[in-house]
């Protein structure tokens, strides 16, 4: 549980390997004669997430009963590992629920298929990123998530706009849960000036901004309010008990806030920014992948179903029924910001968030692993920020200069 959540912000950078793609089948987005089979799903969704899922599979077979959807739970934890296997056996699921980290990685090992003559047109050019790699397209996206501030109303009227409102706010006595790792952080470079990107649009470190953001965490961390933890299931629980007035959260924890705390009592706020700076959160996809080895009539299937899934009305229903916690992937759906006023909020932090394309993970997935080596290191005193930069960039470009 403790890495769960950890796992849905970083999966998109670490699931990279040397390999060269194999030569892999295509999917093509042709109608059935009749529509009728069996389609097996996987999924690692929990409690409420797993009911407005299924709902949505229901859906589906109430339009066309000839076919029959089976749907599985795996621990998101062994999803991957699992369908790896099976695949390799010549099994596992025709259609999968997951992340879109995988999808580099399963590329490689010729275990999902290419997507072809499928209308991408109608989804967000940043989903979109998240499902192709190397000029293919790999997966459907159904979601984008991000990182935002959450408060309880009940303890806090206005959220701070700035870092520096935020820390007079702890010295006030309003406390602050912090997730405390690199990636979970990284929010906080593009607040002090740093650029994630390139005139070419490759993802760059830069190594004296991500100090200056680690000199302003050492400090805030002394503040007895500040409250650093590198667990989430602590913070999550002290925030729904009521012992937080803040905490950095993942959209995708809403739903669980407000049940706990109150739908009239969970505050979502953009990320605190600072002299006219914005916070620059991760952004990750929620995608559907397909099996290799299923059939051309499995996969046939399996792609109307995600089609289905996906469509503006289905998508309308989740975000109603979710509480406005994640960004449509679907661009056709036009949301009602008085209606879903969380949803508005994560979109417009969209809008100065990164989203790294797949085709970069592997760099990515470098610094990363160095990244969360070195954060507590220097939140411990142990190593200068700038030393720990340095050391972070010497050793992404030693991989990046490697054939």
């Amino acid at each position: 549980m403790r890495y769960r959540f950890l796992s849905l912000i970083i999966l998109v950078l670490i699931f990279l390997t040397s390999c060269s793609p194999k030569d892999v089948d295509t999917i093509s987005d042709s109608q059935p004669q009749s529509i009728q089979g069996q389609i097996l799903v996987w999924h690692s969704f929990e409690d409420k997430i797993k009911e407005i899922m299924q709902d949505s599979l229901n859906d589906y077979m109430q339009i066309y009963p000839n076919v029959r959807i089976v749907s599985e739970y795996v621990p998101n934890d062994q999803l991957e590992r699992q369908f790896r296997q099976q695949v390799n056996r010549g099994l596992g699921p025709d259609f999968i629920f997951t992340v879109s980290g995988v999808i580099p990685s399963l590329v490689q090992d010729n275990l999902i298929p290419v997507i072809e003559d499928f209308d991408f047109s109608g989804y967000l050019p940043t989903a979109i990123s998240h499902v192709r790699y190397q000029g293919k397209m790999y997966g459907i996206p159904t979601s984008v998530m991000t990182q935002t501030l959450c408060y309880n109303k009940k303890k806090v009227k206005l959220p701070p706009k700035t870092l520096t409102e935020l820390l007079q706010q702890a010295k006030m006595g309003y406390s602050v849960g912090i997730w405390s790792n690199f990636v979970a952080t990284f929010w906080g470079v593009q607040v002090f000036g740093g650029k994630s990107f390139d005139l070419q649009g490759n993802f760059v470190f830069d190594q004296n901004i991500w100090a200056k953001w680690m000199e302003w965490l050492k400090i805030a961390q002394n503040e007895p309010n500040m409250v650093f933890n590198d667990g989430i299931e602590g913070l999550e629980q002290g925030f729904i008990n009521n012992q937080l007035a803040y905490v950095f959260c993942d959209s995708s924890r809403l739903p669980k806030y407000s049940q706990g705390l109150g739908k009239d009592n969970l505050g979502v706020a953009l990320l605190p920014g600072e002299d006219n700076n914005p916070a620059g959160p991760f952004l990750y996809s929620r995608v559907i992948l397909f099996n290799q080895i299923s059939s051309p009539n499995q996969q046939k299937l399996s792609l109307q179903l995600a089609q289905f899934f996906t469509n503006p009305e289905q998508t309308r229903k989740r975000l109603s029924l979710l509480e406005g916690s994640f960004i449509p992937a679907n661009n056709n759906v036009n949301v009602n910001s008085r209606l879903f006023p969380r949803q508005s909020i994560l979109v417009e932090q969209a809008k100065t968030a990164i989203a790294i394309p797949l085709d970069q993970v592997e760099l990515a997935r470098v610094w990363a692993k160095m990244g969360n080596s070195l954060y507590p290191q220097v939140l411990g005193g142990s190593i200068a920020a700038e030393d720990a930069a340095h050391q972070i960039t010497e050793t992404v470009n030693q991989k990046s200069s490697q054939p």
